[in-house]
Protein backbone atom coordinates (compact mmCIF):
# COMPACT_ATOMS: atom_id res chain seq x y z
CA UNK A 1 0.00 0.00 0.00
CA UNK A 2 1.45 3.50 -1.22
CA UNK A 3 1.64 6.48 1.29
CA UNK A 4 -0.91 8.42 -0.46
CA UNK A 5 -3.30 5.41 0.31
CA UNK A 6 -2.65 5.03 3.44
CA UNK A 7 -3.26 8.95 4.05
CA UNK A 8 -5.96 8.83 2.41
CA UNK A 9 -7.73 5.78 4.51
CA UNK A 10 -7.00 7.87 7.28
CA UNK A 11 -8.82 11.13 5.82
CA UNK A 12 -11.64 8.81 5.02
CA UNK A 13 -12.15 7.32 8.30
CA UNK A 14 -11.34 9.45 11.09
CA UNK A 15 -14.67 11.19 11.86
CA UNK A 16 -15.24 14.40 14.58
CA UNK A 17 -15.98 11.48 17.45
CA UNK A 18 -12.68 10.12 16.60
CA UNK A 19 -10.33 13.32 17.45
CA UNK A 20 -9.35 13.94 21.21
CA UNK A 21 -10.85 16.87 22.92
CA UNK A 22 -7.77 18.10 23.53
CA UNK A 23 -7.27 18.01 19.79
CA UNK A 24 -10.19 20.18 19.13
CA UNK A 25 -8.86 21.80 21.58
CA UNK A 26 -6.11 23.27 19.85
CA UNK A 27 -7.91 23.02 16.41
CA UNK A 28 -9.87 26.24 17.93
CA UNK A 29 -7.08 27.93 19.35
CA UNK A 30 -4.98 27.47 15.93
CA UNK A 31 -8.26 29.01 14.24
CA UNK A 32 -8.28 31.39 16.86
CA UNK A 33 -4.62 32.45 16.38
CA UNK A 34 -4.92 32.47 12.68
CA UNK A 35 -8.20 34.61 12.58
CA UNK A 36 -6.41 37.62 14.68
CA UNK A 37 -3.04 37.14 12.46
CA UNK A 38 -5.52 37.73 9.29
CA UNK A 39 -7.38 40.39 10.19
CA UNK A 40 -4.01 42.05 11.53
CA UNK A 41 -2.80 41.73 8.13
CA UNK A 42 -5.40 42.60 5.92
CA UNK A 43 -4.04 46.95 6.05
CA UNK A 44 -0.68 45.36 4.77
CA UNK A 45 0.17 46.05 1.44
CA UNK A 46 -0.04 42.65 0.04
CA UNK A 47 -3.42 42.49 0.40
CA UNK A 48 -4.11 46.05 -1.56
CA UNK A 49 -2.45 44.73 -4.42
CA UNK A 50 -4.05 41.21 -4.16
CA UNK A 51 -7.74 42.80 -3.99
CA UNK A 52 -7.02 44.69 -7.30
CA UNK A 53 -5.90 41.93 -9.08
CA UNK A 54 -8.34 40.06 -8.19
CA UNK A 55 -10.67 42.86 -8.81
CA UNK A 56 -9.57 42.84 -12.39
CA UNK A 57 -9.66 38.88 -13.02
CA UNK A 58 -13.21 38.58 -11.48
CA UNK A 59 -15.24 35.72 -10.08
CA UNK A 60 -18.07 34.40 -8.48
CA UNK A 61 -19.05 35.38 -5.05
CA UNK A 62 -17.93 31.94 -3.10
CA UNK A 63 -16.07 32.55 -0.18
CA UNK A 64 -15.26 35.99 1.77
CA UNK A 65 -11.72 37.58 1.75
CA UNK A 66 -10.81 38.45 5.31
CA UNK A 67 -10.43 41.94 6.68
CA UNK A 68 -11.98 43.16 3.02
CA UNK A 69 -15.72 43.94 2.09
CA UNK A 70 -15.40 41.39 -0.97
CA UNK A 71 -16.21 37.66 -1.89
CA UNK A 72 -14.58 36.12 -4.64
CA UNK A 73 -14.20 32.25 -5.72
CA UNK A 74 -13.07 29.58 -3.62
CA UNK A 75 -9.52 29.79 -5.29
CA UNK A 76 -8.35 33.61 -5.04
CA UNK A 77 -10.27 33.64 -1.46
CA UNK A 78 -7.99 30.71 -0.62
CA UNK A 79 -5.00 32.59 -2.48
CA UNK A 80 -5.60 36.14 -0.81
CA UNK A 81 -6.28 34.62 2.66
CA UNK A 82 -3.16 32.57 2.86
CA UNK A 83 -1.00 35.32 1.65
CA UNK A 84 -2.79 37.79 4.23
CA UNK A 85 -2.27 35.79 7.23
CA UNK A 86 1.51 35.21 6.52
CA UNK A 87 1.79 39.08 5.77
CA UNK A 88 2.85 39.67 9.09
CA UNK A 89 4.93 36.68 10.20
CA UNK A 90 2.92 36.49 13.35
CA UNK A 91 0.99 33.12 12.86
CA UNK A 92 1.78 29.64 14.77
CA UNK A 93 4.19 27.44 13.72
CA UNK A 94 5.42 24.03 14.15
CA UNK A 95 9.25 23.14 15.16
CA UNK A 96 9.44 19.47 14.29
CA UNK A 97 8.16 19.81 10.62
CA UNK A 98 9.96 23.21 9.92
CA UNK A 99 6.51 24.76 8.81
CA UNK A 100 3.64 27.46 9.61
CA UNK A 101 0.49 25.08 9.39
CA UNK A 102 -2.44 27.19 9.68
CA UNK A 103 -1.45 29.75 6.81
CA UNK A 104 -1.39 27.03 4.20
CA UNK A 105 -4.47 24.60 5.75
CA UNK A 106 -7.05 27.24 7.11
CA UNK A 107 -7.24 29.46 4.46
CA UNK A 108 -8.26 26.28 2.11
CA UNK A 109 -10.54 24.63 4.76
CA UNK A 110 -12.25 27.94 5.38
CA UNK A 111 -12.71 29.02 2.06
CA UNK A 112 -13.93 25.76 0.97
CA UNK A 113 -15.77 25.15 4.07
CA UNK A 114 -17.86 28.89 3.52
CA UNK A 115 -18.74 27.60 -0.06
CA UNK A 116 -20.01 23.97 1.17
CA UNK A 117 -21.90 26.22 4.50
CA UNK A 118 -20.04 23.17 6.58
CA UNK A 119 -20.29 22.61 10.20
CA UNK A 120 -18.14 23.67 12.74
CA UNK A 121 -17.93 20.24 13.67
CA UNK A 122 -16.81 19.93 10.05
CA UNK A 123 -14.83 22.46 10.18
CA UNK A 124 -12.70 21.11 13.28
CA UNK A 125 -12.38 17.60 11.71
CA UNK A 126 -10.99 18.72 8.60
CA UNK A 127 -8.45 21.15 10.40
CA UNK A 128 -6.67 18.77 12.41
CA UNK A 129 -6.43 15.76 9.73
CA UNK A 130 -4.73 18.51 7.81
CA UNK A 131 -2.58 19.52 10.70
CA UNK A 132 -1.32 16.22 11.02
CA UNK A 133 -0.74 15.32 7.87
CA UNK A 134 1.04 18.65 7.11
CA UNK A 135 3.18 18.21 10.26
CA UNK A 136 3.73 14.60 9.54
CA UNK A 137 5.06 15.28 6.23
CA UNK A 138 6.94 18.20 7.12
CA UNK A 139 9.03 16.12 10.38
CA UNK A 140 9.56 13.13 7.83
CA UNK A 141 11.27 15.38 4.91
CA UNK A 142 13.47 16.71 7.67
CA UNK A 143 16.01 19.41 8.73
CA UNK A 144 18.13 18.56 5.10
CA UNK A 145 14.84 19.99 2.89
CA UNK A 146 14.68 22.96 4.41
CA UNK A 147 18.31 23.22 4.53
CA UNK A 148 18.86 22.73 0.87
CA UNK A 149 16.49 26.21 0.52
CA UNK A 150 13.41 25.05 0.10
CA UNK A 151 10.25 27.13 1.97
CA UNK A 152 8.66 23.86 3.92
CA UNK A 153 5.41 26.27 5.05
CA UNK A 154 5.33 26.20 0.88
CA UNK A 155 6.46 22.74 0.00
CA UNK A 156 4.77 20.35 2.74
CA UNK A 157 1.99 23.02 3.96
CA UNK A 158 0.19 22.28 0.34
CA UNK A 159 -0.60 18.81 1.59
CA UNK A 160 -2.68 19.72 4.97
CA UNK A 161 -4.45 22.00 2.42
CA UNK A 162 -5.31 19.07 0.35
CA UNK A 163 -6.31 17.06 3.26
CA UNK A 164 -8.65 19.05 4.80
CA UNK A 165 -10.05 20.14 1.68
CA UNK A 166 -10.45 16.50 0.47
CA UNK A 167 -12.44 15.61 3.63
CA UNK A 168 -14.62 18.94 3.06
CA UNK A 169 -15.74 17.02 -0.27
CA UNK A 170 -16.14 13.67 0.81
CA UNK A 171 -13.15 12.58 -2.19
CA UNK A 172 -12.79 8.74 -2.61
CA UNK A 173 -9.51 7.24 -1.72
CA UNK A 174 -9.02 7.11 -5.11
CA UNK A 175 -9.55 10.51 -5.74
CA UNK A 176 -7.58 11.79 -2.81
CA UNK A 177 -4.49 9.79 -4.39
CA UNK A 178 -4.92 11.36 -7.11
CA UNK A 179 -5.62 14.97 -5.33
CA UNK A 180 -1.79 14.70 -3.14
CA UNK A 181 -0.03 13.68 -6.74
CA UNK A 182 -1.66 16.67 -8.26
CA UNK A 183 -0.31 19.13 -5.36
CA UNK A 184 2.64 17.00 -5.46
CA UNK A 185 3.74 17.86 -8.64
CA UNK A 186 3.31 21.83 -8.06
CA UNK A 187 5.83 21.98 -5.19
CA UNK A 188 7.52 25.32 -4.89
CA UNK A 189 8.63 27.94 -2.24
CA UNK A 190 12.37 29.03 -1.84
CA UNK A 191 14.23 30.36 0.95
CA UNK A 192 15.70 33.31 -1.29
CA UNK A 193 12.33 35.22 -1.06
CA UNK A 194 12.37 35.31 2.62
CA UNK A 195 11.68 39.37 3.73
CA UNK A 196 9.64 40.43 0.61
CA UNK A 197 6.04 39.76 0.01
CA UNK A 198 6.93 36.20 -1.98
CA UNK A 199 7.50 34.94 1.58
CA UNK A 200 3.71 34.93 2.31
CA UNK A 201 2.68 34.55 -1.62
CA UNK A 202 4.27 30.85 -0.76
CA UNK A 203 1.58 30.08 1.48
CA UNK A 204 -1.26 31.35 -0.27
CA UNK A 205 0.02 29.74 -3.48
CA UNK A 206 0.53 26.28 -1.45
CA UNK A 207 -3.18 26.95 0.30
CA UNK A 208 -4.55 27.59 -2.91
CA UNK A 209 -2.79 24.72 -5.29
CA UNK A 210 -4.28 22.40 -2.28
CA UNK A 211 -7.79 23.22 -2.57
CA UNK A 212 -7.25 23.08 -6.85
CA UNK A 213 -5.69 19.35 -6.60
CA UNK A 214 -8.84 18.43 -4.63
CA UNK A 215 -11.50 19.91 -7.08
CA UNK A 216 -9.81 18.76 -9.95
CA UNK A 217 -9.11 14.70 -8.67
CA UNK A 218 -13.25 15.14 -7.93
CA UNK A 219 -13.56 15.50 -11.45
CA UNK A 220 -11.42 12.61 -12.21
CA UNK A 221 -7.92 14.66 -12.65
CA UNK A 222 -5.07 11.63 -12.29
CA UNK A 223 -1.59 11.76 -11.11
CA UNK A 224 0.70 9.05 -9.28
CA UNK A 225 -0.09 7.30 -6.46
CA UNK A 226 3.78 7.41 -5.44
CA UNK A 227 3.93 11.14 -5.28
CA UNK A 228 5.95 10.03 -2.14
CA UNK A 229 7.98 7.31 -2.54
CA UNK A 230 8.25 7.04 -6.41
CA UNK A 231 11.64 7.13 -8.30
CA UNK A 232 10.77 10.43 -9.35
CA UNK A 233 8.68 11.39 -6.22
CA UNK A 234 9.08 13.80 -3.48
CA UNK A 235 11.19 11.57 -0.70
CA UNK A 236 13.87 10.79 -3.65
CA UNK A 237 13.65 14.21 -5.73
CA UNK A 238 13.20 16.65 -2.74
CA UNK A 239 14.21 15.13 0.72
CA UNK A 240 16.73 12.95 0.33
CA UNK A 241 17.01 12.14 4.33
CA UNK A 242 13.36 11.94 4.68
CA UNK A 243 12.05 9.26 7.34
CA UNK A 244 9.01 7.76 6.65
CA UNK A 245 8.17 6.32 9.74
CA UNK A 246 7.66 9.95 11.27
CA UNK A 247 5.12 10.26 8.76
CA UNK A 248 3.24 7.02 9.36
CA UNK A 249 4.19 6.31 13.19
CA UNK A 250 1.42 6.54 15.51
CA UNK A 251 -0.75 8.26 12.44
CA UNK A 252 -4.15 8.91 14.41
CA UNK A 253 -2.81 8.23 18.10
CA UNK A 254 0.22 10.62 18.47
CA UNK A 255 -1.55 14.11 17.32
CA UNK A 256 1.05 16.38 16.31
CA UNK A 257 -0.97 19.81 16.71
CA UNK A 258 -0.28 19.74 20.64
CA UNK A 259 3.26 20.68 19.62
CA UNK A 260 2.04 24.14 17.89
CA UNK A 261 3.57 26.98 18.95
CA UNK A 262 2.22 30.31 18.93
CA UNK A 263 4.18 33.68 18.12
CA UNK A 264 4.46 36.47 20.65
CA UNK A 265 6.35 38.56 18.58
CA UNK A 266 5.77 39.70 14.74
CA UNK A 267 9.24 38.64 13.76
CA UNK A 268 11.34 35.07 12.63
CA UNK A 269 10.42 32.19 15.69
CA UNK A 270 14.47 32.86 16.12
CA UNK A 271 14.38 36.25 17.03
CA UNK A 272 12.36 35.57 20.11
CA UNK A 273 14.84 34.63 22.34
CA UNK A 274 16.93 37.57 21.81
CA UNK A 275 14.01 39.92 21.96
CA UNK A 276 12.90 38.59 25.26
CA UNK A 277 16.54 38.17 26.65
CA UNK A 278 17.43 41.88 25.64
CA UNK A 279 14.26 43.23 27.32
CA UNK A 280 14.71 41.51 30.53
CA UNK A 281 18.44 42.69 30.87
CA UNK A 282 17.89 45.71 30.25
CA UNK A 283 14.95 46.20 32.62
CA UNK A 284 16.30 44.07 35.45
CA UNK A 285 19.79 46.23 35.08
CA UNK A 286 17.81 49.45 34.50
CA UNK A 287 20.06 49.92 31.23
CA UNK A 288 20.18 53.01 28.76
CA UNK A 289 21.59 52.99 25.41
CA UNK A 290 24.50 54.81 26.43
CA UNK A 291 25.24 52.25 28.64
CA UNK A 292 25.83 49.53 26.02
CA UNK A 293 29.21 48.84 24.75
CA UNK A 294 28.15 45.91 22.66
CA UNK A 295 25.78 42.42 22.53
CA UNK A 296 27.14 39.09 21.58
CA UNK A 297 24.48 36.31 20.71
CA UNK A 298 24.77 32.88 19.77
CA UNK A 299 22.37 31.01 18.14
CA UNK A 300 22.32 27.31 16.46
CA UNK A 301 23.09 26.97 12.79
CA UNK A 302 19.55 26.81 11.36
CA UNK A 303 18.42 30.39 13.29
CA UNK A 304 21.35 31.93 12.16
CA UNK A 305 20.85 31.10 8.63
CA UNK A 306 17.46 32.67 8.82
CA UNK A 307 17.55 35.68 10.76
CA UNK A 308 21.83 37.00 9.80
CA UNK A 309 20.23 40.28 7.83
CA UNK A 310 22.62 42.53 9.28
CA UNK A 311 21.09 45.65 6.67
CA UNK A 312 17.58 45.25 6.46
CA UNK A 313 16.30 47.23 3.31
CA UNK A 314 12.99 46.10 3.35
CA UNK A 315 10.22 46.20 6.16
CA UNK A 316 10.02 42.37 5.86
CA UNK A 317 13.15 41.73 5.76
CA UNK A 318 13.78 43.49 8.94
CA UNK A 319 11.44 40.46 10.62
CA UNK A 320 14.57 38.53 9.90
CA UNK A 321 17.53 40.34 11.14
CA UNK A 322 18.14 39.48 14.47
CA UNK A 323 20.28 42.67 14.60
CA UNK A 324 17.54 45.19 14.18
CA UNK A 325 14.86 43.09 16.40
CA UNK A 326 17.50 43.26 19.42
CA UNK A 327 17.29 46.78 18.45
CA UNK A 328 13.69 47.44 18.58
CA UNK A 329 13.43 44.60 21.78
CA UNK A 330 16.08 47.49 23.32
CA UNK A 331 15.00 50.86 22.69
CA UNK A 332 11.08 50.27 21.97
CA UNK A 333 10.66 47.31 24.47
CA UNK A 334 8.78 45.31 21.34
CA UNK A 335 8.57 43.63 18.36
CA UNK A 336 4.67 43.81 17.48
CA UNK A 337 3.16 44.23 14.07
CA UNK A 338 3.31 48.02 14.07
CA UNK A 339 7.24 48.17 14.87
CA UNK A 340 8.16 46.67 11.04
CA UNK A 341 7.60 49.48 9.55
CA UNK A 342 9.33 51.78 7.36
CA UNK A 343 10.15 54.43 9.66
CA UNK A 344 11.88 52.25 12.55
CA UNK A 345 13.92 50.69 9.67
CA UNK A 346 15.29 54.00 9.09
CA UNK A 347 15.80 55.55 12.67
CA UNK A 348 18.75 56.20 12.93
CA UNK A 349 18.86 55.43 16.42
CA UNK A 350 17.55 52.06 16.06
CA UNK A 351 20.06 51.56 13.01
CA UNK A 352 23.07 52.75 15.23
CA UNK A 353 22.15 50.17 18.51
CA UNK A 354 21.71 47.26 15.85
CA UNK A 355 25.84 47.90 15.16
CA UNK A 356 26.55 47.11 18.79
CA UNK A 357 24.98 43.38 18.21
CA UNK A 358 27.06 40.73 16.79
CA UNK A 359 26.77 37.00 16.92
CA UNK A 360 28.02 34.03 16.94
CA UNK A 361 27.33 30.40 15.75
CA UNK A 362 27.37 27.72 18.73
CA UNK A 363 27.16 24.41 17.14
CA UNK A 364 25.71 22.93 20.30
CA UNK A 365 22.72 24.59 20.34
CA UNK A 366 19.59 23.24 19.35
CA UNK A 367 16.80 24.66 17.33
CA UNK A 368 15.86 27.98 19.86
CA UNK A 369 18.39 28.08 22.19
CA UNK A 370 19.77 31.68 22.56
CA UNK A 371 22.45 32.92 24.24
CA UNK A 372 22.87 36.49 24.85
CA UNK A 373 25.55 38.50 26.41
CA UNK A 374 25.46 42.47 26.90
CA UNK A 375 28.62 44.61 27.77
CA UNK A 376 28.09 47.77 29.04
CA UNK A 377 30.81 50.81 28.56
CA UNK A 378 31.64 50.49 31.83
CA UNK A 379 33.24 46.27 31.26
CA UNK A 380 30.24 44.88 32.86
CA UNK A 381 28.76 41.85 31.31
CA UNK A 382 25.13 40.40 31.64
CA UNK A 383 24.38 36.83 30.73
CA UNK A 384 21.00 35.72 29.90
CA UNK A 385 20.32 32.12 28.32
CA UNK A 386 16.78 31.00 27.08
CA UNK A 387 16.36 27.74 25.95
CA UNK A 388 12.99 28.18 24.60
CA UNK A 389 10.93 31.27 23.95
CA UNK A 390 7.67 32.33 25.51
CA UNK A 391 5.02 30.55 22.34
CA UNK A 392 6.70 27.26 22.17
CA UNK A 393 5.30 23.77 23.18
CA UNK A 394 8.17 24.10 25.79
CA UNK A 395 7.30 27.37 27.05
CA UNK A 396 3.81 28.03 25.91
CA UNK A 397 1.59 31.70 25.53
CA UNK A 398 -1.40 31.53 28.35
CA UNK A 399 -4.48 31.94 27.11
CA UNK A 400 -5.28 35.37 28.16
CA UNK A 401 -1.23 36.18 26.57
CA UNK A 402 -3.14 34.91 23.37
CA UNK A 403 -6.52 37.33 23.66
CA UNK A 404 -4.30 40.24 24.10
CA UNK A 405 -2.31 39.48 20.89
CA UNK A 406 -6.12 38.65 18.90
CA UNK A 407 -7.37 42.05 20.71
CA UNK A 408 -4.62 44.09 19.48
CA UNK A 409 -4.07 42.69 16.30
CA UNK A 410 -8.16 43.02 15.80
CA UNK A 411 -9.01 46.18 17.05
CA UNK A 412 -7.50 48.53 14.93
CA UNK A 413 -9.97 46.76 11.93
CA UNK A 414 -12.61 46.00 13.85
CA UNK A 415 -15.23 47.47 16.32
CA UNK A 416 -14.45 45.47 20.08
CA UNK A 417 -18.31 44.40 20.08
CA UNK A 418 -17.61 42.40 16.54
CA UNK A 419 -13.75 41.44 18.20
CA UNK A 420 -15.62 39.96 20.73
CA UNK A 421 -18.48 38.13 18.70
CA UNK A 422 -15.62 37.02 16.59
CA UNK A 423 -13.96 35.03 19.46
CA UNK A 424 -17.14 33.78 20.82
CA UNK A 425 -18.59 32.25 17.58
CA UNK A 426 -14.92 30.89 17.43
CA UNK A 427 -14.92 29.70 21.28
CA UNK A 428 -18.25 27.87 20.19
CA UNK A 429 -17.38 26.31 17.01
CA UNK A 430 -18.20 23.12 17.35
CA UNK A 431 -22.19 24.70 18.38
CA UNK A 432 -22.27 26.02 14.75
CA UNK A 433 -24.52 25.23 12.24
CA UNK A 434 -22.80 27.12 9.45
CA UNK A 435 -19.36 28.36 9.43
CA UNK A 436 -20.75 31.51 7.39
CA UNK A 437 -21.74 33.08 10.92
CA UNK A 438 -18.20 33.66 11.33
CA UNK A 439 -17.29 34.88 7.48
CA UNK A 440 -20.14 37.25 8.16
CA UNK A 441 -17.94 38.96 10.68
CA UNK A 442 -14.96 39.15 9.10
CA UNK A 443 -15.71 41.50 6.00
CA UNK A 444 -15.31 45.39 7.53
Amino acid sequence: MSISEKLSKYILTTSYADIPDEVKRYTKLCLFDWLGVTIGGSNEKIASILIDFIGEMGGKNQATIIGKGIKTNVLFATLANGCISHALDFDDSHAGSFIHPSVCLAPAVIAVGEHLKVSGKKLITAFSIGFEIASRIGKAAGFSHYQRGWHTTSTVGRFGAVAGTAKLLNLTIDETINAFGIAGTQISGLREVFGTMSKPFNAGKSAMDGVLSAYLAKRGFDSSDLIFEGRYGIGRVLASKADVNKLLGGLGTDYQIVDVGFKRYASALATHSTIEAIKEIKEKESLSVKDVHKINIELGKLPLSVIDNKEPKRELEAKFSIYHCAALAFIEGSAGQKMFKREKLNDPKLVDFSKKVETELNPDFSMFETKVTLTTTDGRHFEMYIPSPKGTPENPMTFEEMKQKFKGLVYPVYSREKTRQIFYKIKGLEDISDIGEIMDLCIS
